[in-house]
């Protein structure tokens, strides 16, 4: 019953972005359970996007317990709360991180963010679409498991990247979480990105084993977008509150997400400058 309740409610957020005019991309980054290297990877993501040429915004979707303000390196005086309590108007809460990323926090320690009904969600995401400065993509970083709220962002979004390890705790709930996205909107398009895997034959491996798995039981066919090994570096750059593309925009992690966001962007390989600049002036002369 529960199931068909939460599909009902999300048909509404879906024809919203649907009946948008802005072209944003909505993007949900999601994961099946906590440590996983979720919100790291939506950070860093979020930052290459924008070296790309994108205008970002990211919207740190695990409400009440939000960190991506600390991983900018952001104090933040507002969050999304002063929003739903009439406090603040949505451009009011918007703040800029690295490279001229744009977020807004979920707030942390907020109870009533853990709460939040349908037209809650649905206002926010109205209010998202029709900002004067829009995105070119909006990043949901949701939170970790599922729930009602994680859920009607997940099928409202134009598409949702999992990120998981290749531990067995953590590939059961991504498969979980895929399994449940599926049940209420069955074409919805699902990416991977493996997390910290030890090396390079493991990332592909698992990888492999589990787009299997989802293919054969549940009928879909998953696209792997990246594997970001494990790293000491990307632990240290987290407590520095620098982005691993920002400390080490040489290493292997950086490159890796570099290629991640050009893959979701559907770019060539090695997009040079010059085309950097033609999408630029495209965007604005266009």
């Amino acid at each position: 019953m529960m199931n068909g309740i939460i599909r009902d409610q999300a048909q509404p957020l879906r024809e919203l972005v649907g009946k948008s005019n802005s072209g944003m991309k909505i993007v949900s980054i999601a994961s099946g359970k906590g440590g996983v290297g979720k919100s790291s990877i939506s950070v860093n993501l979020a930052i290459a996007l924008s070296r790309l040429g994108m205008r970002v915004l990211v919207v740190d979707a695990d409400f009440g317990l939000a960190n991506v303000d600390v991983m900018l390196g952001v104090n933040s005086k507002y969050n999304i709360s002063h929003l739903i309590q009439g406090e603040k108007k949505l451009y009011e809460i918007i703040q800029e991180g690295y490279d001229g990323v744009r977020f807004i926090s979920g707030g942390s320690g907020v109870y009533e963010l853990l709460r939040m009904d349908e037209n809650q969600v649905r206002n926010i995401l109205q209010d998202i679409l029709v900002l004067r400065d829009p995105a070119d993509i909006l990043l949901f970083d949701m939170g970790a498991g599922v729930n009602d709220n994680i859920m009607r962002l997940l099928v409202s979004s134009t598409e949702t990247i999992v990120v998981t390890t290749p531990e067995p705790t953590a590939i059961l709930d991504a498969y979980a979480l895929i399994k449940m996205v599926l049940k209420r909107v069955p074409s919805h398009p699902i990416r991977l990105i493996m997390n910290k895997s030890d090396s390079k034959k493991e990332a592909e491996t698992v990888t492999k084993g589990f787009k299997e798995v989802v293919r054969r039981n549940l009928g879909v066919e998953i696209e792997s977008i990246g594997n970001v090994l494990y790293d000491q570096e990307v632990t240290r750059s987290i407590k520095r509150q620098t982005p691993i593309i920002i400390s080490h925009p040489g290493g292997a992690s950086a490159k890796e997400i570099m290629s991640i966001a050009r893959t979701l962007l559907d770019l060539p390989a090695h997009e040079g400058s010059s085309s950097r600049l033609y999408r630029l002036f495209s965007r604005l002369l266009g």
